[in-house]
């Protein structure tokens, strides 16, 4: 049996990997600057943690084994400090895992799969777009994911290598509730005010995917032995704005463009900084399809951020 090591192991994702993983009786290594590992995990005899910052010129050349299935799903994912720190989010994003795939190629590893992100490109506005669409991200984040996926490929590995893009991603994670509880006062707050707002800002669409689904879309691509350097877009097939998520909460309002345009003119002349950017891409829509990781392997969106957003308590 294969052993795998999750690269960010502690993470909100790399922890729910683990813990599949590890539920279905697979020898796991978890990988991450923490000092401990993950609470349900531990104590497993089929679950090891390894405290390792990745830190350049400093990972170890016997990191990995032969037969090894490597999961990247470390990284940098806060877009502000990925604009104030470009150089950290291209080593964590880009050169970091390029360096563990040379790593893990030289040892012989089985396969090697970059959790990367759709903001790696940006899709056209309106249509639903595929790994083939749209132009490389511009912004600091999204520029440094694209060039972690430009360069793994770059690199003639031997060992499977795959790269997965996930859609927003929501649902509690291992051994937190903090997703929920946040939506749960979002809720309680819209029921307050709801009422007293008859019109909201028009919003572009999103894309959205569970944990639970992206978990299992990592581990099937993984294992697949007919996939290799491939990109994989994992989304649900419906799409969400602003007044249909305030829907699901039972608070139902109407969009303005009008009102959108009034309020996001002051962060025009900002350009691209992170805060301004972040806010102008509300007006736009950002539509994703997975029907190319449906046709490779037998992978459905099992759960709906409706269904999510209307059991919070």
């Amino acid at each position: 049996m294969s052993r795998w090591v999750v690269i960010g192991g502690t993470g909100y994702i790399g922890a729910a990997v683990c813990h599949r993983l590890v539920d279905s009786g697979q020898e796991v290594v978890s990988l991450s600057r923490a000092h401990s590992g993950v609470p349900e995990c531990e104590g497993n005899p089929r679950y090891s943690h390894v405290s390792l910052e990745l830190v350049p010129g400093q990972l170890p050349e016997s990191l990995f084994q032969h037969g090894d299935r490597i999961v990247y799903a470390a990284g940098l994912a806060d877009r502000r400090t990925c604009e104030r720190r470009p150089e950290l989010a291209l080593w964590l994003n880009s050169e970091c895992p390029l360096a563990l795939l040379r790593c893990a190629d030289a040892a012989g590893a089985e396969s090697f799969t970059y959790l990367s992100s759709v903001k790696a490109v940006r899709p056209p506005s309106g249509v639903v777009a595929d790994e083939g669409a749209g132009e490389p991200a511009v912004d600091a984040y999204g520029k440094s994911k694209w060039a972690g996926e430009q360069q793994l490929f770059g690199f003639s590995a031997q060992c499977r290598l795959n790269v997965i893009r996930p859609a927003a991603v929501y649902g509690e994670g291992i051994g937190q509730l903090r997703s929920r509880g946040r939506a749960g006062r979002l809720k309680g707050l819209l029921g307050v005010v709801g009422p007293l707002l008859p019109v909201v800002p028009a919003s572009g669409r999103r894309s959205f995917v569970s944990l639970e689904d992206l978990v299992r879309a990592i581990v099937m691509v993984t294992e697949a032995r007919d996939c290799h350097r491939k990109v994989f877009i994992a989304a649900e097939p419906r799409f969400y704005d602003l007044p249909g998520i305030l829907a699901e909460y039972g608070v139902r309002v109407r969009a303005s463009e009008r009102l959108t345009r009034f309020l996001l003119w002051p962060f025009r002349t900002l350009g691209r900084r992170a805060m301004a950017g972040s806010l102008l891409e509300l007006e736009n829509s950002e539509l994703y399809s997975a029907a190319h990781l449906r046709r490779a392997l037998p992978w459905r969106a099992e759960q709906r951020y409706s269904r999510f957003l209307r059991g919070i308590q």
